[in-house]
């Protein structure tokens, strides 16, 4: 059957449901994705788009959407930039001795000084006892401080929390990745590599992040799996660790 090939053209631009998505100097301005084909092989191209993911105390790990589907015999080389936001003061947790005036906190990576001078926000019921104090060292996961009068005189208070409130409340954790996926003939999908760059590591001390590229064979599948752990909740101030990143996949077929 014969096909008529038409030109399309356009001199405002091009819009979909009333949408422009290429301006009248040919930018591309509210495209989801943009796929760059390859004229002389229709199972090779280039993909850009962006990814989400929302970390949270209920959700410590998840696959970030959309995924891009792979099919049988296929290469896919991808690049990411991906970046993780949160907003919220890191928490010690503390004991207290009933009838003492020393608060014991721990804190991993707490980056403190002997001396340092620092502000804190007690729990309920202990907010009577937010203020600043003078720490005292103990290594570079414990400190302590003491408070004017005991926390309880009649009553030791054991592993509560409170946030230290001089630190800043903004956190952000970048990394670049690349990675090249292999899918067989049966449609089994696998990692051949991964190479992983941090470009920035601003993480509140007791939190660890972290992502890697993955592939979901039930789905037929790939992605990037960001996830953390942390000392205590991630939603005290704010809804959790948001993930963004600008990916870009290079399709093609697989030779044998």
């Amino acid at each position: 059957m014969a096909k008529i090939l038409k030109s399309l053209q356009s001199e405002g631009g091009f819009s979909v449901a009333e949408a422009t998505i290429i301006d009248e100097n040919r930018n591309i301005i509210d495209a989801h994705t943009i796929k760059v084909l390859d004229n002389t092989n229709n199972k090779t191209f280039k993909k850009d788009y962006i990814i989400h993911g929302l970390l949270n105390d209920n959700n410590t790990s998840l696959e970030m959407t959309p995924t891009h589907e792979v099919e049988a015999d296929r290469i896919v080389f991808l690049s990411a930039f991906l970046l993780a936001t949160w907003v919220g003061y890191p928490i010690a947790v503390y004991t207290s001795n009933a009838n003492s005036t020393t608060v014991s906190c721990q804190l991993e990576n707490h980056g403190l000084t002997d001396g340092q001078l620092i502000s804190v926000e007690f729990a309920s019921p202990y907010t009577s006892f937010n203020g600043n104090y003078n720490i005292t060292l103990v290594d570079s996961d414990n400190f302590t401080f003491t408070t004017a009068t005991p926390l309880d005189v009649n009553n030791p208070v054991l592993l509560q929390e409170l946030e230290i409130t001089s630190y800043s409340d903004t956190w952000e954790y970048a990394v670049k990745v690349e990675s090249a996926v292999l899918s067989d003939s049966s449609n089994n999908l696998t990692l051949a590599a991964v190479s992983k760059s941090v470009v920035k590591d601003n993480v509140s001390p007791g939190h660890s992040w972290n992502v890697d590229p993955v592939v979901n064979n039930t789905t037929k599948t790939l992605t990037f799996t960001p996830s953390f752990s942390s000392n205590a909740s991630a939603e005290l101030r704010g809804n959790g660790i948001r993930w963004s990143g600008k990916v870009e996949i290079v399709y093609t077929e697989r030779s044998y």
